[in-house]
C-alpha cells in the first residue's frame, strides 16, 4: 500500500459506494471486497460470518489477487484475526504479521506482510464476523484508510445484520408454512369482500382445486345455496358486531362443494385480523365425510343387529331346533359372520350338530346360490384325502385312469365344510393352508397352479391348542381357520331344548314310518331331560327312533332303551356296588341342577322343580342353600 497510488478519501468513498449501492446479500459482499481491493491498491480483502459454536470464520466474499476464492474458512485461533474479534477497533499490522502469527497456515501461501482488521458487530455487541485486508507489502498507518475502512465496516455490519434478519423471517415463514400445510385440515384466507387471499395444501386436495385457481375465487362458491347464504350472513353479523380480531364457531356442519361439485359436510371455524389496515379471515375446514359415514355404518349395524335377533327368534333355520340362550348365541353369531368371507371353526363335541351350523352360515351368506361341498377328514385313508381335496390328473397315481377335480375345485365361488379337520394329516395342512392365504394349489401329479374363491368351514370336536402342542396340528392353519369360532354347547346344557327336539324327532320318526305311537308322557320327557347324553343330538335321534322301533303295543317304552340316567358311579364304588354319603350327596346334587335348569329355574308351583322332585318347596329351598347350588347366567 503506497501513499502516491492512493486515490483520495472522498472519491474512493464515493466509487464504493456506487460499485456498491445498487447490491445486497452475497452480491453486495462480493462488490465490496472487490472494489474495496482495487480502492486501497491491497492484495485481499474478505468479509466473514463468525460460527461461534466452532470459532471459525466462513467467508461471505472474498478477493485475492484478482479474482474471488469461491470457498474459505478457517479457525480463528492463532490468527490476526483473533485480536480482531476480541476487540472494537481496527487492529492493524503494518509489517511482518508472519513472524507474529507463525501459526497461521494460510499466510506463508499468501505471501502476507501486513494486515488490518475490524469486527462487525449487532446492536447488542454480538460479534456477528469481520472485514480483513491483507497486502503482500507494508501497510503504513494512513489516516484517510482507516476512516474508508471503518466506513464500508459499519455498511457491511448492517448489511450482515439485515442479512441475518431476513434469514430468520424466511425461516419462520418457512416453518408457519409448514406448519399450515402440514395440517390435515383446509385453511382458506379470504377479504372483506369474500375473495380467496391464500389456501393451504389441504384445501387444495380438499376441494381438488389447484391454488392458483383458489386465488381470487368467491369463498362462498365453497359452499351449497343454503350453506352459502348461512355462511354470508354470520360474517356479515359477525363483522357488524365485531370492530377487534376474534373468533367465530359454527356448531352446525355445513355442506362443501369440491370442484365437481360432489357435497361433503365439514365442520368449521373462523377467524378474523387485520393487515395494513385491511380485514381478512381466516376459514379452518374439515370434512366430516368419514366421521358421519362412520355413525351411519353404526346406527345401520344396530338395526342390522336388530334385525338379526329378530331373524334368530324367528326361528329362521327350521333345521336347528331350540330356542336356549347358548343356541341363540350361537344363531346370532352364525349370522353375523355369514356376511362376511372370513373362515368359521365351528366347536362342540360329537353330536352336537355341527355340520347344521356350517350349513346355516353357507346358506346365509352370498354364496348360498353355489353349492358347500363337505368333507370328513377323518372317513378316508390319508393316501385319498389329497386327491378328495385338490384333484389330480390322469396317471397321478396307480387306479387314475381320469383326471378329476377335487372338492375345492367344484366349491369355487362357494364353500367347503371340513369336519373332523383336527383328524388331517399334517403334509396336506401345509397345503390347506396355501390355499386359505393365496386361494391356490395344484391337483395330484399336476404342475398347474388352480386358483379358487372358496369360504372354508372347519369342524372339529377335538381340543386343537392340545393337538397343537402335540405335533399333529399346525398352529399357523389354527390361527388361520380360528378367525370366527363358533361353540356348539352340548346337548344336556340346552334345557328346554332337549324337550323341543325329542318331540320333533318323535313327530318325524312316527310320520315317517306310517305308525301310531303314544306321544311321549310328562315322564318320558323328564327322564329325557335328565339324561347326561354324552352322545348330544345324535344320540337322542337314535333313542327316539329306537323307541318308536320297538314300540309293538303302540306305547313308547323308553325305560327299555334310555341308559342309565343317574349320574355315573365313581371309579372307587363299582367294584363293591356300595356308594358312599359323598356319593349319594353328589348325586343329589345334580339332580337337583338337573331340574332347576329343566325348570328354568322356576322353584315352585306346577311345572316347577319341587313338583318334578316330589319335594316339598321348602325342602327345596333348603337343599339348594345347602349344596351352595347358584344359578350361572347364559349367553
Amino acid at each position: 500500500m503506497q501513499q502516491p497510488k492512493r486515490t483520495p478519501a472522498i472519491i474512493a468513498l464515493k466509487q464504493i459506494v456506487e460499485s456498491t449501492s445498487q447490491f445486497t446479500g452475497k452480491e453486495f459482499f462480493k462488490a465490496l471486497v472487490k472494489h474495496l481491493a482495487e480502492i486501497l491498491d491491497v492484495y485481499g480483502v474478505w468479509v466473514t460470518e463468525y460460527w461461534e459454536e466452532q470459532n471459525k470464520l466462513n467467508a461471505l466474499a472474498f478477493w485475492l489477487d484478482g479474482a474471488y476464492v469461491e470457498k474459505y474458512e478457517y479457525s480463528v485461533p492463532n490468527t490476526p484475526c483473533e485480536p480482531v474479534l476480541n476487540g472494537h477497533d481496527i487492529c492493524h499490522i503494518p509489517r511482518k504479521v508472519i513472524d507474529l502469527y507463525p501459526k497461521d497456515p494460510d499466510l506463508k501461501p499468501l505471501g502476507a506482510v501486513s494486515y488490518m482488521g475490524i469486527s462487525l458487530r449487532d446492536i447488542d455487541g454480538k460479534i456477528l464476523g469481520h472485514l480483513a485486508l491483507l497486502d503482500n507489502k507494508p501497510m503504513p498507518e494512513i489516516p484517510e484508510v482507516f476512516a474508508i475502512f471503518k466506513i464500508f465496516a459499519s455498511r457491511a455490519a448492517a448489511e450482515l445484520r439485515r442479512e441475518i434478519i431476513q434469514s430468520k423471517v424466511i425461516e419462520s415463514e418457512s416453518k408457519l408454512n409448514r406448519l399450515v400445510n402440514g395440517t390435515t385440515d383446509a385453511i382458506i384466507e379470504f377479504n372483506s369482500e369474500f375473495k380467496i387471499t391464500q389456501a393451504n395444501y389441504a384445501a387444495n386436495q380438499l376441494f381438488e382445486i389447484k391454488d392458483h385457481k383458489f386465488l381470487g375465487a368467491d369463498v362462498k362458491n365453497l359452499f351449497d345455496s343454503h350453506s352459502s347464504t348461512t355462511f354470508e350472513s354470520s360474517i356479515l353479523n359477525y363483522t357488524n358486531l365485531c370492530d377487534t380480531n376474534g373468533s367465530l364457531n359454527f356448531k352446525e356442519p355445513f355442506v362443501c362443494l369440491d370442484c365437481k361439485g360432489e357435497s361433503f359436510p365439514a365442520k368449521i371455524n373462523l377467524s378474523s385480523y387485520h393487515f395494513e389496515n385491511n380485514l381478512y379471515y381466516a376459514l379452518f375446514i374439515r370434512s366430516i365425510k368419514d366421521e358421519v359415514s362412520s355413525n351411519l355404518k353404526i346406527k345401520e349395524l344396530h338395526a342390522e343387529t336388530a334385525m338379526l335377533k329378530e331373524k334368530v327368534n324367528a326361528q329362521q333355520f327350521n333345521y336347528i331346533i331350540g330356542d336356549s340362550e347358548p343356541i341363540k348365541k350361537c344363531l346370532e353369531q352364525v349370522i353375523q359372520v355369514a356376511r362376511t368371507n372370513a373362515s368359521v371353526l365351528i366347536l362342540g363335541e360329537t353330536g352336537t350338530g355341527k355340520e347344521l351350523f356350517a350349513k346355516a352360515v353357507h346358506e346365509s351368506s352370498d354364496r348360498s346360490s353355489k353349492p358347500m361341498i363337505t368333507l370328513n377328514c377323518a372317513a378316508l385313508p390319508d393316501e385319498l384325502i389329497e386327491s378328495e381335496l385338490f384333484g389330480h390328473v390322469k396317471g397321478a397315481f396307480t387306479g387314475a385312469l381320469t383326471s378329476r377335480d377335487g372338492r375345492f375345485s367344484l366349491a369355487d365361488k362357494g364353500s367347503i365344510f371340513l369336519d373332523e379337520i383336527a383328524e388331517l394329516p399334517l403334509p396336506l395342512q401345509a397345503k390347506l393352508l396355501r390355499v386359505i392365504q393365496e386361494g391356490t394349489f395344484e391337483p395330484v401329479g399336476s404342475s398347474e397352479t388352480k386358483k379358487v374363491d372358496v369360504r372354508i368351514i372347519a369342524a372339529t370336536h377335538r381340543n386343537l391348542q392340545k393337538r397343537i402342542q402335540e405335533g399333529k396340528f399346525r398352529e399357523d392353519l389354527y390361527y388361520r381357520l380360528n378367525v370366527f369360532p363358533i361353540n356348539i354347547p352340548p346337548l344336556r346344557e340346552r334345557g328346554h331344548d332337549i324337550i323341543l327336539i325329542a318331540n320333533a324327532f318323535f313327530e318325524k320318526f312316527t310320520k315317517n314310518k306310517a305308525l301310531y305311537v303314544m306321544p311321549l308322557t310328562k315322564r318320558d320327557l323328564n327322564k329325557l331331560s335328565l339324561y347326561h347324553w354324552p352322545g348330544n343330538v345324535r344320540e337322542l335321534q337314535n333313542i327316539i327312533e329306537r323307541g318308536i322301533i320297538t314300540s309293538t303295543d303302540g306305547n313308547f317304552n323308553l325305560d327299555s332303551i334310555l341308559p342309565n340316567s343317574e349320574n355315573k358311579i365313581p371309579e372307587k364304588s363299582k367294584s363293591s356296588g356300595i356308594l358312599t354319603i359323598d356319593d349319594i350327596t353328589e348325586i343329589e346334587k345334580n339332580n337337583i341342577i338337573k331340574a332347576l335348569n329343566l325348570t328354568n329355574w322356576r322353584i315352585s308351583g306346577e311345572d316347577g322343580a319341587a313338583q318334578l322332585l316330589n319335594l316339598p318347596r321348602t325342602t327345596l329351598t333348603s337343599k339348594i342353600k345347602k349344596f351352595g347350588i347358584k344359578r350361572v347366567a347364559i349367553g
